[in-house]
């Protein structure tokens, strides 16, 4: 066991001792504290501690990392009801015309799903679901494309038009 004179400071080595110790140096007599394992658990437990904190920060970060993986859009698909038109086709039927937009927000290179058009009614109904393919196969990061389609959907009850990409499973 390590102690140390109160008075000079002198170091000494000892076997645990029964009684009062004597510096010899400077002839102080004092009795030396012992010290238990109480340093040894107290260690334990902040390394412990330490380690839960390190598994829970770690966890919160990657489930926030994955929410806001989630929460984040690659691919956004837009109409702006200014572009969507009535056209008269080859056969002297009126067509409805949509032009919109797909925005790539991501740094990768995707793959574009299918192009799904929405038409509803005056009470916001569902009259159609058309699905079509995009003009490209593949966007690149940060850019946007322009798309095209002319609806099969008599425009007589249509009152709103709206775009979503087909989910992939």
């Amino acid at each position: 066991m390590k102690t140390v004179c109160d008075f000079c400071k002198t170091e000494y080595n000892i076997d645990a001792p029964n009684g009062p110790v004597k510096c010899a140096v400077c002839g102080h007599v004092w009795v030396p504290r012992r010290r238990g394992n109480q340093r040894v658990w107290l260690k334990f437990i902040a390394a412990f501690c330490a380690l839960i904190a390190a598994c829970v920060f770690s966890f919160a970060v990657i489930i926030s990392f994955q929410n806001r993986k989630q929460n984040m859009r690659p691919l956004v698909a837009s109409i702006d009801q200014k572009n969507v038109h009535i056209i008269v086709d080859e056969s002297g039927n009126n067509r409805i015309f949509v032009s919109g937009n797909i925005t790539n927000n991501t740094d990768d290179i995707y793959g574009l799903p299918s192009i799904i058009i929405i038409s509803y009614d005056d009470a916001d109904n569902v009259i159609s679901r058309q699905n079509f393919m995009p003009p490209a196969t593949f966007i690149e990061a940060k850019t946007t494309i322009t798309f095209n389609y002319v609806l099969s959907v008599v425009p007589t009850n249509v009152k709103r038009v709206a775009i979503e990409l087909k989910e992939s499973k």
